[in-house]
């Protein structure tokens, strides 16, 4: 559009056009917006049918823009640009709080509002404490304009507590208008033309109130927190969660801009109740039996295409998805011991989940467990479940039938309040109503729902509760208004007795402790001293090198450098954490104490831990007592790195975790005496040594490198002196886990796991290349082919190793990528922990390493068996040494040592001697390679000696022409 007098001739304005990349242009369409009449000095101009007024002549000429609006305005605006724009609908939302509400209000608002460009009414609706009123507008406005007039309406009004609008049509949301894909990304984009100052995002769903939208583990908030004119949320992984209507908010004060749109998903459902009946087909008696499988999942909009074992069926039900097929199983000798089924559904786009059902079939002569009760009759080793029947209760319970005989029930029945909160956590953690205000009625509401008997079900729901919330605390500041609430549930499910079987409830005890640890230290504490329940007590000391606190009678000194100390005793937890290497242990720990230390950053040094308690003269006469710490890697109680003495009564328990080389490759953290003085008096010789390989090589590479069996040999070692150098360095930074984050040390993990891979992988290309040419000798290898294998051998390999690991265990539950402790990989059990992925590769690497070795050392005996003289054995068995000296540190044969360590038992002599001969060697590795690899090769020793001697020679020369020049003068 070309706004201008009323005239055809445009071709003048086109030249003025900056986006116009060509010098010729073709008008399909031009239409008239506005015209003027100019006669004599006076200017009339009106606007075209759904066209008003701009915002910049109301701000000149306000007269053309008064409610009701002119058809003509007289005045010299003919130049004004843009004179019209097109009408939009625009709706101002007001809300106001005044408990008295005066007569002339609405004509109050009516007259205000009208002022505005564009205006077309103003409705008002009275409620309980003040107004709501809605102002329609056919024009665009600026925020100053609305905040103006509130202002004048708090003036004249002083009665009015509260006053907001919310505009709708002035913000612009970007969102998919068809369905997306279950379990599908998204990025939701919402603008506004205004520069405003913050902007919050809500979702609504069916039968819900707006919840606010913030960063969680499924949701990132982008331009935050200036998000200005322009935010979005990326949602991460979209279910049904994230299904309902979206509100984007640009706020500046009183004033803000709404954008709304509904994101619609192709749903899936999330739980899948699939049955039989009967639960246990009976054919002791040989009788055909006819068995009913129902799939029964929650209602929704979406359309789904059920099968049950290839065949389509039908819902039977209005009110829940219910799809159910008969089958008929013909009781024959050779009948299978389980019939198997299984429920596919697909949603609109093609998606589909799938659950299977095994449904035990009772043979002639199984043992079975008779009906009892509610308990169905059930076959020797099937898990029996039933619905919760109890009024204000949801969920099953379970009784395992062994043998003949049935097990004791184990109650997962839940109070349906219990549940309502776990949702509500569960929300929380996504990002959906992740405020303070949330996360204080979240634990308010369990401390009084947990105050009265509970299940085990109440017990594990409350577990997950913590765990939820413990993680939703990496992401989202909690405050200590929460704090009393928080332990005071926590210790009520310590009141109840945990029944069920023994891998169960030691898991849900190690859930327990791990997200009541992490809680306690990611809560931000400002004044509060602590807080004291029946089973727990937190005590809290800031800013002090040293705190004694006393919890359950038992006296904990912290010494640490500076940062928040936070010392909780835990009662009645211990009983359901299993005695994992003290099974002979007579009497069970009675009380769990955790110490947690929240450095700055500017904090380093070791935090030491010590623990004075009574012991009775009962106790002390007959129990040997021991000071452990409940590994939560390996879930089970362990004596590393604590000591125990006693003094009369009073028992002492010292603990000091340091982290040292061997670290790497042992199951378990080492605290053996000198290690760490040596571990980093060997690792500052073995990066200085490094450095000076990798001067050394910048300095003689030319000289040296003459042919390809020499480049390659010397691209190998500098290779793998820049990965050991890098990982060595990673390792140092990686000590120092008081002060790092949890990012930190995740790329620390990641940097140490993939630069020591990558220098096993070059150890590899150097090992191949010296296999091939021993054995190949008249095919030799071309250099770019080497060039390309060695690359992808050495980098891309490491790559994919780590970055498989860490895909994986990103998604594993029950074993993580790394430990927060350690600052290293994972051991949980045999072949299973993240430090497989290292232990493998390396065992690979060295097994082949040192194939090529004795290959090597083959080669070189063969002239020596063939002469068989003492002076050729000689020189044979030199030979061989030299080999093993040379070959051994750049084929990785120290680290032989660490499968030794990982591999023997802990607490032996052999292994305490293992542990220090490896932490040597191999710390020591880098000096090693600056030995063998640079001063071991003649070649290179004669091009120092020719570096050395030129320098010399060079400044000889320098002086004597100086002394020249001096005497001529």
């Amino acid at each position: 559009m070309i706004e201008g007098n009323a005239t055809l001739d445009v071709s003048s304005y086109l030249s003025g056009l900056q986006w116009l990349s060509t010098g010729d242009a073709t008008i399909m369409e031009a239409s008239i917006i506005a015209q003027c009449e100019i006669i004599g000095d006076e200017t009339t101009c009106w606007c075209e049918t759904d066209y008003i007024w701009s915002d910049l002549v109301c701000d000149y000429v306000n007269s053309c823009c008064i409610y009701p609006p002119p058809s003509k305005c007289v005045a010299n605006i003919s130049d004004y640009t843009p004179l019209c724009v097109p009408k939009v609908n625009v709706t101002l939302n007001g809300s106001i709080d005044i408990l008295t509400v005066p007569m002339d209000l609405k004509s109050v608002l009516t007259s205000q509002f009208s002022q505005m460009n564009g205006f077309s009414s103003v409705d008002v609706t009275s409620r309980s404490g003040g107004v709501n009123f809605i102002v329609n507008l056919n024009a665009t406005f600026k925020t100053p304009k609305v905040q103006d007039i509130l202002s004048a309406l708090r003036n004249k009004y002083s009665a009015i507590t509260n006053i907001n609008v919310t505009s709708i049509g002035l913000a612009n949301m970007e969102i998919p208008q068809k369905k997306v894909c279950y379990n599908s990304k998204l990025i939701i984009n919402c603008s506004t033309e205004e520069q405003m100052d913050t902007c919050m995002w809500q979702i609504s769903r069916a039968n819900q109130g707006p919840q606010v939208v913030g960063t969680g583990t499924e949701v990132d908030m982008l331009f935050q927190p200036s998000c200005q004119g322009i935010t979005a949320i990326s949602l991460k992984n979209i279910t049904w969660f994230w299904a309902g209507i979206y509100t984007c908010l640009f706020i500046n004060g009183s004033v803000s801009h709404a954008a709304s749109a509904e994101l619609r998903v192709a749903l899936l459902p999330e739980a899948i109740n699939f049955t039989s009946v009967p639960p246990n087909p009976d054919c002791s008696s040989r009788q055909d039996i006819q068995v009913t499988v129902i799939c029964v999942f929650s209602k929704s909009e979406e359309k789904y295409t059920v099968t049950i074992n290839d065949t389509v069926v039908q819902s039977g039900s209005s009110n829940i998805m219910n799809y159910s097929k008969d089958f008929t199983i013909k009781c024959a000798p050779e009948s299978p011991a389980f019939f198997i089924a299984v429920c596919n559904i697909t949603n609109s786009l093609d998606q589909s989940r799938t659950t299977v059902l095994k449904v035990p079939i009772i043979q002639p002569g199984d043992p079975i467990c008779d009906q009892e009760n509610a308990w169905p009759k059930t076959k020797s080793g099937v898990k029996a479940v039933i619905l919760c029947t109890d009024p204000g209760r949801v969920g099953t319970k379970e009784r395992t039938c062994n043998g003949s005989t049935w097990g004791e029930p184990v109650d997962l029945c839940v109070k349906e309040a219990l549940n309502q909160l776990s949702a509500a956590a569960g929300d929380f953690e996504k990002g959906v109503g992740a405020t303070q205000e949330v996360a204080i009625a979240i634990f308010d509401n369990l401390k009084n729902t947990t105050s009265a008997e509970n299940s085990y079900g109440d017990v594990s729901a409350t577990v997950s509760v913590f765990t939820t919330m413990s993680r939703a605390s990496s992401k989202i500041d909690l405050g200590e208004a929460l704090l009393p609430n928080f332990i005071d549930s926590a210790s009520n499910i310590l009141n109840t007795t945990w029944v069920s079987d023994e891998h169960s409830t030691t898991n849900l005890a190690t859930s327990y402790l791990s997200s009541v640890e992490d809680l306690v230290k990611n809560i931000k504490l400002n004044n509060s001293e602590g807080h004291n329940s029946s089973n727990i007590q937190l005590q809290v000391c800031r800013n002090t090198p040293s705190c004694n606190r006393t919890v359950f009678n038992v006296v904990v000194e912290l010494n640490s450098t500076s940062g928040e100390g936070k010392m909780m005793g835990l009662q009645n937890i211990s009983q359901y954490l299993p005695r994992n290497g003290f099974k002979d242990s007579k009497k069970s720990l009675s009380l769990v104490v955790s110490a947690t230390v929240n450095t700055t950053v500017n904090t380093t040094g070791p935090v030491n831990i010590r623990l004075a308690f009574p012991v009775s003269d009962e106790d002390k006469s007959n129990y040997n007592s021991l000071c452990v710490f409940w590994n939560l890697t390996e879930k089970q109680w362990s004596q590393d790195g604590c000591n125990y003495t006693q003094t009369g009564n009073i028992s002492y328990c010292e603990c000091d975790h340091l982290t040292s080389f061997s670290m790497l490759l042992s199951k378990t953290p080492v605290d053996l005496p000198f290690m760490d003085q040596i571990t980093y008096i060997g690792l500052g010789i073995s990066i200085c040594s490094l450095v000076v390989f990798l001067l050394i090589e910048g300095l003689v590479w030319s000289a040296v490198v003459k042919t390809n069996l020499s480049h390659f040999r010397h691209t190998a070692l500098v290779n793998i002196s820049l990965c050991l150098l890098l990982a060595d360095c990673s390792f140092v930074a990686g000590t120092f886990q008081n002060i790092l984050n949890d990012t930190w040390c995740l790329l620390l993990v990641v940097a140490k796991h993939f630069f020591f891979l990558a220098m096993f992988f070059w150890m590899l290309c150097l090992s191949i290349m010296l296999l091939h040419q021993l054995i190949f000798v008249f095919h030799p290898l071309r250099k770019k082919i080497y060039m390309i294998l060695s690359m992808t051998i050495g980098y891309v390999c490491p790559t994919v190793t780590v970055g498989a690991t860490y895909m994986y265990y990103a998604k594993n539950t029950d074993v993580k990528y790394y430990s927060r402790t350690t600052c290293w990989l994972t051991y949980d059990s045999p072949l299973k922990g993240s430090i497989h992925a290292f232990l493998f590769p390396l065992g690979t690497i060295v097994f082949i390493n040192m194939f090529s070795m004795v290959v090597v050392i083959v080669t070189l005996l063969k002239p020596a068996a063939a002469e068989s003289n003492k002076k050729d054995d000689k020189e044979a068995a030199k030979s061989i040494i030299k080999v093993i000296i040379f070959l051994t540190p750049v084929f990785g044969g120290t680290w032989i040592l660490g499968l030794f360590v990982f591999l023997m038992d802990d607490n032996t002599f052999s292994k305490v001697l293992i542990h220090y001969a490896f932490t040597i060697v191999n710390s020591l590795q880098g000096f090693f390679i600056l030995l063998t690899g640079c001063f071991g090769e003649k070649r290179v020793r004669d091009e120092i000696v020719k570096l050395v001697i030129s320098g010399k020679s060079a400044k000889s020369e320098s002086k004597r022409n100086l002394t020249t020049s001096m005497a001529k003068n």
